[in-house]
């Protein structure tokens, strides 16, 4: 994002003052991370189908219904600008021109509010990617521009901490805005690529958050993988949350199997922003309960595997003649884990999902999260948040989650449960060595973190080449050196 909305100083802390004070990776700085790939691909042999994943799976007719549902609307909403463009005036067009602009959709996607959400929502307790957005919109906003998200299906339009949150509907695809940003939904750059058109704005991003498109590139069939490279084509930049993500969209995108130009220009293009982490409280501000663990994402991503290791947990914390606990923090819908459940136990406690203040006083008490989830996450903002307030992640070295060994969490192979429930088992034995642990995440966390720096100032739209060009072997040399220098997550 520095690249297009200007350069902002790293946050790395500060007294607290409120619940949620701070940044620990910055929202808006940037790693730029740049892969060459080989420009010209021969046809190869269609790959084997891969199995959807049980999460993906089971949301799999939402998924498709949803892109559909959002493609419609897109293209009701072209038509619709263009038949009453002679209605706008000149003080709304000025404004636009001038008007940072967050397309969010319409609220289709499985889990996301239908009617839109706000800066309020922070409060209340929101998905990871939802708090991304809310975070950078509200960061430049305070830079003084004028910034709107458009989402959801909300009736009127709302302003928070200086942001205005409108429905999408008031979004027109047509109009000149200052710089567009396009969170989550390719549909709009698909509809755009169609019609041989691009919106018109001097800066445009593709916010990509999801590793449920993954599936739905794999499943969809090479036609509509073409479509959706034409689309991404059609912006400056593809920003990922995570590198790891970043590669596996790129090799969804880019399969063996179809015929393509290699992406060169897509990776090209391609930059990594983190989410912003909040810190709740200063480290030291907390009381740890030894036998205690955390589950603060939705109860698909692995719940039903962690209830199966819990009497071996159990055992190694009753051994010693600790307290076990286990605390789910977030919502019950759509859990299809029952029969475990049943057999869990009255140490296992459903909370619900927590706002930021309650959160907090979760994430001083507890030790451990133990996360066995198949999902290759595209951040994973929860276990990030643990990690960085001492409840270590217990994780598989699967997506973005791989990236935690590298501030010192305990990490084992994909799919690898008996190993996960020993690491486990031997921190919950031993409150020393865990102790030992987490000091050590926190102090290679806080190394990491402050060597985040802005990355300079690139070319707008209009000064950038687009398609694969040449570089120099100095360039080349220069370009390595920074992904050494920034890329530490």
């Amino acid at each position: 994002m520095d690249r297009l909305f200007g350069g902002f100083e790293a946050n790395l802390g500060r007294p607290p003052t409120k619940p949620c004070w701070s940044l620990v990776v910055p929202t808006v700085a940037v790693a730029c991370a740049v892969l060459h790939g080989r420009s010209d691909r021969k046809r190869r042999a269609p790959a084997k189908r891969r199995r959807l994943l049980p999460l993906y799976a089971s949301i799999a007719l939402k998924a498709a219904a949803a892109f559909v549902l959002e493609l419609a609307c897109c293209v009701v909403a072209w038509l619709w600008y263009a038949a009453t463009a002679r209605r706008r005036d000149d003080a709304t067009s000025e404004a636009r021109a001038r008007e940072v602009a967050f397309y969010c959709g319409f609220g289709f996607v499985p889990g996301e509010r239908r009617h839109g959400w706000d800066g309020s929502a922070l409060a209340e307790g929101i998905g990871g990617s939802e708090q991304c957005a809310i975070r950078l919109a509200r960061a430049l906003a305070r830079t003084g521009r004028r910034v709107v998200v458009y989402g959801g299906r909300r009736r009127t339009a709302t302003f928070v901490d200086g942001v205005i949150y409108e429905p999408a509907r008031r979004f027109d695809p047509r109009a000149a805005y200052g710089a567009v940003v396009v969170w989550r939904v390719p549909q709009l750059l698909l509809v755009q690529a169609v019609l041989g058109r691009t919106l018109r704005t001097p800066r445009l991003a593709y916010w990509i958050h999801d590793g449920a498109y993954l599936s739905l590139l794999d499943a969809a069939g090479a036609a509509f993988r073409a479509a959706i490279r034409r689309a991404v084509r059609t912006a400056d930049c593809a920003v990922f949350p995570s590198r790891e993500m970043r590669l596996a969209q790129f090799e969804a995108l880019f399969p063996d199997g179809d015929a393509h130009d290699g992406g060169a220009d897509v990776l090209d293009s391609a930059i990594v922003v983190p989410h912003g982490v909040p810190r709740y409280f200063a480290p030291g501000d907390e009381t740890r309960r030894d036998g205690w663990l955390l589950w603060p994402v939705s109860v698909e991503r692995g719940l039903d595997d962690l209830l199966k290791i819990v009497p071996r947990l159990r055992n190694a914390v009753v051994s010693r003649g600790g307290d076990f606990k286990l605390f789910v923090c977030h919502h019950e819908r759509g859990y299809h884990g029952g029969r475990a459940l049943s057999k869990a136990g009255d140490d296992v406690i459903f909370t619900g999902l927590l706002p930021p203040e309650r959160l907090a006083t979760m994430l001083r008490a507890c030790s451990l999260f133990v996360f066995p989830s198949a999902v290759p996450e595209a951040f994973s903002i929860s276990a990030w948040e643990c990690a960085a307030h001492g409840v270590v992640p217990l994780v598989y070295e699967l997506g973005a989650l791989a990236a935690l060994g590298r501030v010192g969490c305990p990490c084992v192979a994909p799919g690898d449960l008996d190993g996960l429930a020993s690491a486990a088992e031997a921190l919950l034995a031993d409150p020393a060595a865990a102790a030992a642990t987490r000091a050590t995440v926190r102090w290679k966390w806080k190394r990491r973190a402050s060597r985040w720096r802005p990355c300079p100032r690139r070319p707008t739209r209009s000064a950038t080449p687009r398609g694969p060009t040449r570089t120099t072997r100095r360039s080349s040399r220069r370009r390595r050196r920074s992904v050494r220098r920034v890329d530490v997550l």
